[in-house]
């Protein structure tokens, strides 16, 4: 098999992947632009490979697949940071719940009357 119909292949149901996960609700919509714009970067590249070998000799890339290499691995370090703020964020938020729940629960304890705790005959208590 060609590499390029591999390629063209691959791309497009990399690209129908994405679009299942997102009508089925499995991927965010805020992670559906990223993933929508690399499978159509992907099916563009893999019909015009030349696309990137043009892009590679005007910043003197001698290998088109380097700048793939080196866009991919930025891309990827993007995303790392984009995920490593949005757990920041939720920690934060889970944090503000938790000391909000023990304040309630510190207040429900101190408004009703403590009962005393009942005991069996052999005085353990129940």
């Amino acid at each position: 098999m060609n590499p390029q119909a591999l390629a063209i292949i691959l791309s497009i149901v990399f690209l129908i992947s994405v679009l299942l996960l997102l009508r089925f609700y499995f991927l965010p919509e805020k992670y559906a632009v990223i993933w929508l714009v690399a499978a159509a970067v992907s099916v563009v590249l893999s019909f015009f490979p030349q696309i990137l070998a043009a892009v590679a000799d005007f910043f003197g890339i001698a290998q088109p697949i380097n700048l793939l290499f080196f866009s991919a691995f930025f891309v990827v370090l993007l995303l790392l940071m984009q995920l490593s703020l949005e757990l920041a964020r939720t920690r934060d938020e889970l944090r503000r719940v938790v000391q909000r729940v023990a304040v309630d629960l510190e207040e429900k304890a101190q408004r009703e009357p403590s009962e005393p705790r009942k005991h069996d005959e052999s005085g353990d208590p129940k």
